[in-house]
């Protein structure tokens, strides 16, 4: 089987160095036309290295938070978009105690915020060429958390929030959203690892899964997915069986749920709730 993004134009945000640099070299080999943008007119040579090995890029600056310009540029002059491949970010690390409201502003609007506008933003296009993918970069602090990265995490989990909202959006007119959550080896967070640590690490071994969401054959959405030195893995919800009291005819207060608890937090038993409206099918069938 041959993926291939031939006609294709993916735009991949901070797609010049790290993480991106490997997301725009992966599609940029398998025929797309690769834009990338980065918040300076310096691309790091990352163009000329793709066109050297056969590719097609355009370099594009700009920020990700203000994208409504440059999702028009590309369209004006590529005639088309086709995928996006949000992946700028960066850290501005403290505890929860010292982190000033703008160190979890700028975190906010860079993850977050920017996905919300550049989904708003390529989405009439995507709806008026008949679909479109959207690929959110986020990141295992927001799954798992992570100290001194409050804003981080939040930003990073709110992403997934995001990607299943649109899923549910976009399912009629073959819009999807994903998010992946990688470790790779670049400057940002790999000072301090070994060098068998990066050896393992490299960014392009997680960029596969990345390139291959943002590709019309792929049709999951709403899903989160992490991935490291070539592992792939996708996660899904899961809740304990719980407990389950009829409100009308059993006892209910504090003590109930104290004397409980064991119950409550018991995951041998569990369940795999799809969407909203199974979860809360789910907790209702005891009174059918």
């Amino acid at each position: 089987m041959t993926v291939s993004f031939d006609g294709k134009v993916v735009l991949v945000t901070g797609g010049t160095r790290g993480l991106g640099r490997a997301f725009s070299e992966c599609a940029a080999n398998a025929g797309a036309t690769v834009i990338l943008n980065s918040t300076t007119d310096e691309d790091g040579g990352t163009t000329q290295a793709i066109s050297d090995t056969g590719g097609k890029a355009i370099h594009m600056p700009g920020l990700v938070e203000e994208p409504d310009a440059l999702i028009e540029k590309i369209v004006i002059e590529c005639g088309r978009i086709d995928a996006v491949i949000h992946n700028a970010g960066f850290v501005r690390d403290k505890t929860l105690r010292k982190m000033s409201d703008q160190q979890w502003d700028e975190v906010m609007d860079v993850h977050l915020t920017a996905s919300f506008r550049l989904s708003r933003a390529v989405w009439p296009h995507f709806e008026e060429q008949g679909g479109g993918r959207i690929v959110l970069i986020s990141s295992a602090s927001g799954l798992y958390g992570n100290f001194g990265q409050a804003n981080y995490a939040a930003a990073k989990i709110g992403m997934y929030g995001l990607a299943r909202s649109i899923a549910w959006e976009g399912g009629r007119t073959n819009i999807t959203c994903n998010c992946v959550c990688p470790v790779g080896a670049t400057t940002m967070n790999s000072a301090n690892w070994s060098g068998e640590d990066k050896r393992i690490r490299k960014a392009e071994y997680v960029a596969p899964l990345v390139v291959y969401l943002a590709h019309e054959d792929c049709q999951e959405s709403g899903t989160i997915f992490e991935a490291s030195a070539g592992s792939f893995k996708k996660l899904r919800w899961e809740r304990t069986e719980g407990l389950n009291v009829y409100p009308e005819q059993d006892t209910l207060d504090i003590n109930t749920i104290a004397e409980n608890w064991d119950k409550i937090t018991d995951f041998s038993e569990s369940e795999h709730p799809l969407h909203m409206g199974d979860s809360l099918e789910r907790m209702y069938a005891r009174f059918k």
